[in-house]
């Protein structure tokens, strides 16, 4: 027989043969469910992966539900005595726009910040870096979260992108912040409940009213919105789903249970004004280079 594959429902490392891993338990009222979203899929058209990010990172710019992450950042930031910032997963550019005048750098006070992706959206990438010249910059390279290169160095953080994760691809992003010895936060605005789940089906009417707005203006994202409505069908999809496999708090603490040695964990929620929710976050720091 061959050699038993990994179970990707479960995290830490391979254990003995036969000796069973922990799991992350679903916790809430509501399973996590793992399904896939359109936009992570690699036959999904760059088009409309891009609109999709850029939709996204319209809303984070216009409704600031991360505002309250700004205080944890700079609080972390402080302690560890950075400055960089390595966003993962950035999509569009997510809430940095708005963030970056509100966090506050450890050491000097130019922040810089250093837009990833698997997929990069290097259009959005090069508005955010007029926008922001000299404190934004995209890294026009594909990058594996969970596989960040060295030349990479500083903080690492996630923004409405953890859900994407299978738990053990979940660990394996925090567990590769631990082993380069990097401070790492995630923040997610989406959550797994009933409420969440009624507000996500507005997000087609938002897509219709905000596109025109949208900078800058694609005649292919129009296309796209009204003479064939992909994108919102493809929004309301990916947010539905974003909020099936949102990870809770205690199912946070279970993905980092076994990174505990030398760490330093926060995991909690804060209002996500001005929207009726709550931003839940995961913030672990390296306690040797604690200040």
């Amino acid at each position: 027989m061959g050699e038993p594959q990994p179970d990707p429902n479960v995290i830490g490392p391979a254990p003995a043969r036969g000796l069973p891993r922990a799991p992350v338990v679903s916790r809430g009222l509501i399973p996590r469910m793992q399904l896939a979203e359109l936009e992570d899929q690699s036959w999904c058209p760059a088009v409309i992966r891009d609109a999709m990010t850029d939709f996204l990172r319209f809303l984070m710019e216009t409704f600031a539900p991360y505002r309250h992450a700004a205080a944890i950042l700079t609080r972390a930031l402080g302690t560890l005595g950075d400055s960089q910032i390595i966003d993962l997963c950035s999509g569009g550019g997510g809430p940095w726009l708005d963030l970056v005048s509100r966090v506050r750098g450890a050491r000097t006070p130019a922040l810089r910040i250093r837009l990833t992706d698997r997929y990069p959206n290097l259009a959005a990438f090069a508005r955010l870096r007029a926008l922001r010249p000299g404190v934004i910059e995209g890294d026009p390279e594909p990058v594996d979260p969970a596989a960040v290169p060295a030349r990479l160095a500083g903080f690492r953080t996630l923004f409405t992108a953890l859900h994407h994760f299978r738990p053990v691809d979940a660990h394996a992003i925090f567990a590769d912040a631990v082993g380069a010895r990097q401070g790492i936060a995630a923040f997610e605005v989406t959550r797994r409940t009933p409420l969440a789940l009624l507000g996500i089906l507005f997000l087609p009417l938002l897509v219709l009213l905000c596109t025109p707005f949208i900078r800058p203006f694609r005649w292919s994202r129009a296309l796209w919105t009204y003479l064939i409505p992909v994108l919102p069908l493809a929004v309301w999809f990916d947010g539905t789903v974003s909020c099936l496999r949102t990870y809770t708090p205690e199912e946070l603490r279970d993905l980092v249970e076994d990174l505990q040695e030398g760490y330093e964990w926060e995991i909690g929620s804060v209002q996500s004004t001005p929207l009726p929710s709550r931003v839940t976050y995961i913030v672990g720091l390296p306690l040797a280079r604690s200040r």
